[in-house]
């Protein structure tokens, strides 16, 4: 967390009870609160011993706390239990399994945790029913959003994510060894801000070998990354409310010669802008490339944070001694999965409270003070900052434990909240969008040279029509 504190309360610290507005119960199971209602509701549909199905993303949580919470609610529904089924960690295959099945009409698949930019494909096609607008109260304006099409809402945020800058944080900068100050870093706003530190870290006698990991492997990330550094670079959007890009303009050309001269062209011997090994790099790899001391920035997601501060650094990182900080990236898009029922679900009433009770506050505040993800509603976060401000020991001071106000809640909330986000397209093909967007640009930006763009933009409007 930040030296600075622009989000600063003069308020006493908040108990859980009062943050959540009461509604956590008393007692506990697995570790975790007891939440929810015993009593099922009056219209909830008889499972007739049958289970609810929730497919989901790999729970990836510390402890895994999205199961507790599934525990938590088997544990009070006797007549409505839920199975979560955990589908592959790769987007596209996630992507995959949820269209067949939604495409099927598959009556089995009640509730589907959709990353964000497919929600629009999804409620557009008819497979999802709507909420009610009241349960749209106490969320993130951003995360929220997403879960919009057209005029409803098709999908309650369950976890929210968004680019993050970290970085060897110490109470004086050294260059030599890549740390910078919390203020210094705190400055870095825009690709060139970031570009001018790292340009100024790699020239001051080290063994770097980049300035920054990133995820630039032919998957999803790949778009995300690329998305960011065009957001961070100021490109002007074609369609705001659509969060599309001209790549038929000069801007945009121009940035993605820029993207891939910093990642061939050294800033001194064997030294690039960006680590050229990127292009082969998912979060994991990156990840190691930032403790093995290859890089002084690493570009990655909030739960990284966890891992960073308890992790073990290797090379180089292991005998310099510096703190690790988190700022919001540069051009931080916006990700994160959202829940949302099947129009094909026969137990849409049951399936609603149960996606109410997932992204709840209680188990907002859960899934961020003890799962690691990114909470979707603000109270965990001002419980966090609130902790902190009196002096109560951050979750990164004892890495035994799960617990504890998280350190980089006040840059976390500042990325979610402060301006807006960056955003993947909202295309209904978006899927098939992002895949033509890194099938054809990846193998280019592989390449030292200048990549050969004059196809991009005909591949992606042929690839938004379904061709």
């Amino acid at each position: 967390m930040t030296d600075k504190k622009p989000l600063r309360r003069t308020v006493a610290r908040r108990t859980l009870f009062e943050a959540v507005g009461g509604f956590l119960a008393a007692g506990a199971i697995g570790g975790a609160y007891m939440l929810g209602k015993r009593e099922p509701g009056s219209d909830w549909e008889n499972l007739h011993g049958e289970r609810l199905q929730l497919w989901a993303s790999q729970d990836a949580t510390a402890n895994g706390q999205r199961r507790l919470l599934i525990d938590q609610w088997n544990a009070w529904h006797d007549g409505h239990q839920v199975e979560m089924v955990e589908l592959p960690p790769i987007a596209d295959l996630q992507y995959s399994a949820i269209h067949a099945a939604l495409q099927a009409k598959d009556e089995g698949v009640d509730i589907v945790d959709l990353d964000v930019p497919w929600i629009t494909e999804f409620a557009a096609a008819g497979h999802l029913v709507p909420f009610d607008d009241r349960d749209a109260k106490g969320f993130l304006e951003h995360p929220l959003a997403a879960g919009k099409v057209e005029g409803g809402l098709y999908a309650l945020p369950f976890n929210t994510n968004v680019g993050m800058l970290y970085y060897r944080r110490g109470d004086k900068s050294d260059h030599a060894n890549g740390i910078l100050t919390a203020d210094e870093a705190d400055s870095l706003r825009t690709w060139d801000d970031l570009a001018d530190a790292i340009s100024t870290i790699l020239t001051s006698g080290n063994n770097f070998r980049g300035g920054i990991a990133m995820q630039l492997a032919s998957y999803e990330g790949f778009t995300v990354n690329v998305w960011e550094y065009l957001l961070a670079n100021g490109i002007e959007l074609n369609d705001k409310e659509a969060g599309t890009i001209d790549f038929r303009g000069n801007e945009a050309r121009t940035l993605l010669g820029d993207l891939a001269r910093s990642l061939h062209e050294q800033v001194e011997t064997g030294k690039y802008l960006i680590l050229p090994d990127a292009l082969q790099h998912n979060e994991d790899e990156s990840l190691a490339a930032f403790q093995n001391g290859d890089v002084p920035f690493l570009r990655h997601w909030p739960q990284a944070i966890r891992t960073l501060e308890c992790g073990a650094f290797t090379g180089e990182a292991a005998s310099t001694a510096f703190k690790v900080g988190v700022v919001p990236m540069p051009g931080g898009v916006l990700g994160g999965g959202s829940l949302a029922v099947s129009a094909y679900s026969q137990r849409k009433q049951v399936s609603r409270d149960l996606v109410r009770f997932l992204t709840g506050p209680a188990s907002q505040q859960l899934l961020f003070e003890r799962g690691g993800f990114a909470a979707t509603r603000h109270e965990p976060y001002f419980d966090a900052m609130a902790q902190i401000e009196n002096g109560i020991p951050a979750s990164g001071s004892d890495c035994e434990s799960v617990g504890g106000p998280r350190s980089e809640a006040e840059a976390l909330y500042r990325a979610l909240t402060a301006g807006e986000p960056g955003q993947r397209p909202r295309e209904r093909r978006y899927t098939q969008f992002s895949r033509a967007f890194r099938d054809f640009l990846h193998p280019r930006l592989s390449q030292d040279g200048a990549p050969e763009l004059d196809d991009l933009a005909s591949l992606l409007e042929k690839a938004l029509e379904g061709k």
